[in-house]
């Protein structure tokens, strides 16, 4: 699939540019902000992604993976996004004052207007970046990425430098919104209007509903766990969870992403093919985890390091956290192809249901951890614990349920893993020699290196490193 090769790679560019600009924004904002502002803004985000999915109510997706669009679909779909977000936005500012009280933050009604504001025109954006996405327009996309995230970062520095505290990431978030939105509605064609074409927006809803129910698992999958642990061990402490969170998230959000978002349209191309599916969701599984499983390792060995050198000593007390989910992103790895795999073949109901036993397993774990012993430690240990006694059964059923062999992937993961544990453990007795901190890190740092190198060379990477430079 030479358009696939094509896509990954302006994927990737745009991908590695926005990385480093949202690296860069949430670094100097931790630093200069401090895990208070951290947690307050944390909160804020969490109450926002469960209701971003509300506004889009799925049917950006449903765009992709439709048969057919047709321009007055388009505009009737606007229509019952629009009517949606205006009903949030009044929801958002009469629960406001409620959840004020209810995390003993003054700031959180502030920061959620502001934030719920940009839903009342990104629904929009959304549609626009389908019909991108849908005409695998990587490139397009990309660049629209990229300068969102670009003014978003400058805005926030600037900001949070004038001691906005968490005000500076919710107005990066508005500005960050408002750019890409305008970037989709330059860039999409605008679509002919066929006066004999099914207007009928009835499939699009129906496909919307799954999808907007299984984004709704997925946020609680991955934020009720911080809407628990505001409330159990207060804001501060879910600064630094947060912190150790968004890193968990990072690679699989940008770097995985780079190659799942090609897969979306790709895979609703080829939904009656079987044995496409298969092959397609072999290949891209292994690039995904040897692109990946290096860089949760190197987490989890170098969290300290990461902490002191990218936010400083007073967060010194995440860095325990980064250990317990580098180890999760490795299971989060395996499950990263599946969203998007799902999607492509018509079936968001049955990642809605995989998503809601899943995150009752892991809230019900998360509850009896805390309740045993409350810190963030313990909580961040709860998550990786069920990941790997939970998530991986989970995701074998599912597989197969999808009619998809999961056993080669695990067996290479497994074998990648042998392959990684010796450059691990070496690192690991690196960083215990009596010496300098620099000269330590700069040998933790060669042998980490020189490992990866060996695993590239040596390993079940080397074929998956092979075949992608030979592909064009």
């Amino acid at each position: 699939m030479n358009s696939y090769q094509w896509s990954v790679k302006w994927s990737l560019a745009g991908s590695l540019a926005t990385t480093i600009f949202q690296l860069a924004q949430m670094v100097a904002f931790a630093r200069i902000a401090g895990p208070q502002a951290a947690g307050v803004y944390a909160l804020a985000a969490a109450v926002i992604s469960f209701l971003t999915p509300l506004a889009e109510a799925g049917l950006s997706q449903a765009v992709v993976q439709a048969e057919t669009v047709h321009r007055q679909q388009l505009i009737r779909l606007a229509f019952v996004n629009v009517g949606i977000c205006v009903a949030i936005f009044i929801g958002i500012g009469l629960a406001g004052p409620i959840l004020a009280r209810w995390y003993g933050s003054a700031e959180l009604p502030e920061l959620l207007l502001l934030m719920s504001s940009s839903l009342l025109f990104t629904p929009i954006g959304a549609q626009r970046s389908a019909l991108l996405l849908r005409a695998m327009q990587f490139e397009l996309l990309a660049k629209i990425e990229v300068a969102s995230w670009c003014i978003s970062m400058t805005a926030t520095i600037g900001l949070a430098c004038l001691d906005w505290g968490a005000l500076a990431m919710a107005a990066g978030f508005f500005l960050r919104n408002l750019v890409a939105t305008i970037g989709s509605v330059l860039a999409q064609p605008r679509l002919p209007i066929d006066t004999h074409a099914d207007t009928s927006i009835k499939e699009y809803l129906k496909f919307g509903l799954f999808d907007l129910s299984g984004r709704w698992a997925e946020f609680l999958a991955n934020y009720l766990d911080k809407l628990i642990v505001g409330k159990a061990l207060g804001i501060e402490a879910l600064g630094y969870y947060n912190l150790a969170f968004t890193f968990l998230m990072l690679p699989t959000a940008r770097i995985g992403y780079v190659i799942t978002r090609v897969t979306f349209p790709l895979y609703a191309r080829i939904k009656s093919k079987s044995s496409e599916i298969q092959a397609f969701y072999d290949q891209t599984s292994r690039e995904i985890i040897v692109l990946l499983f290096p860089i949760y390792t190197a987490m989890a060995l170098f969290a300290q390091e990461i902490v002191l050198i990218l936010f400083g000593a007073k967060w010194l007390p995440a860095a325990p956290l980064f250990i317990a989910f580098g180890l999760a992103g490795m299971v989060r790895t395996l499950s990263a192809p599946f969203p998007q795999l799902i999607r492509g073949l018509g079936k968001p109901q049955i990642w809605l249901i995989w998503l809601l036993v899943f995150t009752s397993l892991l809230n019900v774990s998360l509850i009896c951890s805390l309740s045993f012993q409350a810190s963030p430690s313990n909580a961040a240990w709860s998550r990786t614990l069920v990941k790997f006694l939970v998530e991986i059964p989970l995701l074998y059923w599912l597989a197969r349920y999808l009619g998809l062999q999961f056993q080669p992937i695990l067996y290479f993961a497994g074998s990648l893993l042998c392959w990684l544990a010796p450059v691990a453990l070496c690192t690991w007795l690196v960083g215990n020699i009596p010496g300098s901190w620099l000269w330590i890190l700069t040998a933790k740092t060669s042998v980490f290196l020189l490992g990866v190198g060996w695993l590239a060379l040596k390993s079940p990477a080397y074929d998956v490193f092979i075949n992608w430079i030979k592909k064009p």
